[in-house]
């Protein structure tokens, strides 16, 4: 019951956000209804036992769309064209080992990198490691990103999401010839009314941008929100994007530390340009969160 009512207050989460934290746990809610259907079926208590594998199905839906789907393909997407890879990685303010990190970035051989939580001390550390990535923009206040490339830059910006709230790093720079948008934001943590309403109003600050957008974009960074989540579901469909993990698997990226838990908030959005290759989960680095890598191709360069 206990199980059935969390899942469910998380349908809620517009009212209040106590009830949205509670969205973000689908994948652990279908655990325990696993766990929970078997037990009572051992026990021979079958009434129990079909609850929780209604619940099962109940909290399996929205999961089913980001599993990968060996018969049409998307596990392993085949494109003739160039890929681009983006490297997203919230590297945690905490974080002392910027040699590990840099040396993944290097080998990562990624086109684009988002950088998030890079204090000035680690920022100082990390950018003689990385001769790959001559040209970067770091947006220097506290929920900042820092993008970094190997590509020319057109222009770079500090672009504000909302009032008061976090400021993202726009890039737009010259992938062999076409000109790429990539966003790095960093949401606020939304833990009480007024963090999470900064989240929220950062989160249409993404979608108004996305919406006005007219060339390739990707944006990327820690979201602090999964796709179970109201939010999310409803930002996604009015920027007129597109989540790049559809189809590639639940893999989480944050804790870290403890995968019971584990959750996906870091996330990269795509305009219809873009088609997904690939989306993977990187390895400890030192933070609470694991990179995320993402293979993309250009739809309009076929």
């Amino acid at each position: 019951m206990l199980i059935w009512l969390a899942m469910l207050a998380g349908l809620l989460g517009r009212l209040a956000w106590p009830f949205d934290l509670l969205a973000h746990f689908r994948v652990q809610y279908a655990a325990l209804f696993v766990l929970l259907a078997l037990i009572f079926l051992i026990l021979k208590r079958w009434v129990f036992a079909l609850a929780a594998l209604a619940g099962l199905a109940v909290s399996a839906v929205p999961l089913m769309a980001y599993l990968p789907d060996q018969s049409s393909g998307t596990a392993t997407a085949a494109v003739d064209e160039p890929v681009f890879r983006l490297l997203s990685f919230n590297v945690w303010f905490r974080n002392p080992d910027m040699a590990r990190t840099a040396q993944y970035i290097e080998e990562s051989r990624a086109d684009a990198v988002v950088l998030l939580e890079l204090t000035p001390s680690q920022a100082q550390a990390l950018l003689p490691l990385l001769p790959s990535y001559p040209h970067y923009y770091i947006e220097p206040s506290r929920m900042g990103a820092a993008v970094f490339t190997k590509w020319p830059v057109i222009d770079a910006e500090s672009y504000p999401l909302a009032p008061g709230g976090a400021v993202a790093a726009r890039m737009r720079l010259d992938w062999r010839g076409s000109p790429v948008t990539v966003l790095g934001v960093h949401l606020n943590w939304p833990l009480g009314p007024r963090n999470s309403q900064y989240r929220n109003e950062e989160l249409a600050g993404v979608v108004g941008f996305g919406k006005q957008h007219r060339e390739p974009l990707i944006v990327a960074g820690d979201f602090n929100l999964t796709p179970w989540s109201e939010y999310f579901k409803d930002a996604l469909d009015e920027s007129g994007l597109h989540d790049s993990a559809r189809g590639f698997g639940l893999a989480r990226s944050w804790p870290a530390q403890f995968a019971p838990v584990g959750m996906r908030i870091d996330h990269c959005w795509l305009s219809r340009e873009w088609q997904s290759v690939s989306v993977d989960i990187g390895p400890s680095l030192g933070s609470d969160h694991l990179p995320l890598v993402a293979d993309l191709a250009l739809r309009s360069a076929k």
